[in-house]
């Protein structure tokens, strides 16, 4: 019904009748706007008043963006010209070329990479794959200070045995902070700000062992199973990321070469591309 008032106000009723005529909103020399060009931006959400408002300022944007066009096509100097047209022309090509890489990218380009290619890389450049912080390999639970399963959830947490795991998921709705699932490696930033006391207390976190610490509210549980030294190699789960990464662009790039290689050869073979030898 919208649609129908702005088509009655925008357009003449002598034209109601010819519908190339009807879409037509606006002109500008010889450009037209034409309702389907800006209807989608008007809300069925919005008034009678409101969406004239706003029909009315986006046909204004668009009237006045082809009226300075046209002031620049009689004003601005033939070589800027063409230097415009030239940068407009290599960026439909880019686009184009661009979003077709792209759709071959998703359509064609698998992208898995197994993981005895990324532990493979791994091993032969973890020297390049150093650690900028002191990273912990940990599981931790944070609890109320009045837990009545206290000796128990240390106990379990302790032990970590699949059953102990099990039983500690099962309760973690008694937990304020948890990371147990499985050993993780964090920072030491990030492990002071899950457990402030250790920026207090002077304590070697450097080895292997199994920590309560406790404050006016919470009961924190922290065992450590590893240590790195920042500046050392970094540990393979911490880069496997990045290693995955590398190996898809790497692949990524070896698939457009051969895609490009390919293209090329068709385009000779077909004559849909011919090179001129060089004029002496």
């Amino acid at each position: 019904m919208r649609i129908l008032i702005l088509l009655i106000f925008f357009i003449s009723c002598d034209n109601l009748q010819q519908t190339e005529k009807v879409k037509k909103v606006a002109r500008v020399n010889s450009s037209f706007l034409y309702l389907s060009d800006f209807e989608n931006e008007i809300s069925s959400e919005l008034s009678y008043e409101d969406s004239l408002i706003l029909s009315k300022s986006i046909i204004n944007k668009w009237a006045i963006k082809n009226l300075v066009y046209g002031k620049s096509l009689l004003h601005l100097h033939d070589t800027i010209q063409k230097k415009l047209t030239k940068m407009v022309e290599n960026y439909k090509l880019e686009l184009w070329t661009n979003t077709y890489r792209n759709f071959l990218s998703k359509s064609n380009f698998n992208n898995k990479i197994d993981s005895f290619k990324k532990i493979r890389y791994y091993e032969k450049n973890k020297i390049n794959f150093r650690l900028k912080d002191d990273y912990y390999n940990v599981a931790y639970i944070i609890l109320p200070e009045s837990n009545n399963n206290l000796n128990l959830i240390k106990s379990r947490l302790r032990n970590f045995s699949d059953k102990d795991l099990f039983f500690l998921d099962s309760i973690n709705y008694q937990f304020n902070d948890f990371l147990f699932d499985k050993p993780v490696w964090i920072n030491k930033n990030y492990l002071i700000k899950k457990i402030p006391l250790l920026n207090t207390l002077t304590i070697d976190l450097k080895k292997r062992d199994f920590f309560v610490f406790k404050d006016s509210l919470e009961v924190y549980l922290l065992k450590i199973f590893d240590y790195k030294k920042y500046n050392t190699p970094a540990p393979y789960e911490i880069v496997e990321g990045n290693i995955e990464r590398i190996l898809i662009n790497r692949k990524k790039l070896n698939f457009f070469k051969n895609f490009d290689k390919e293209i090329l050869d068709d385009a000779v073979q077909t004559k849909k591309l011919e090179i001129f030898p060089k004029v002496p």
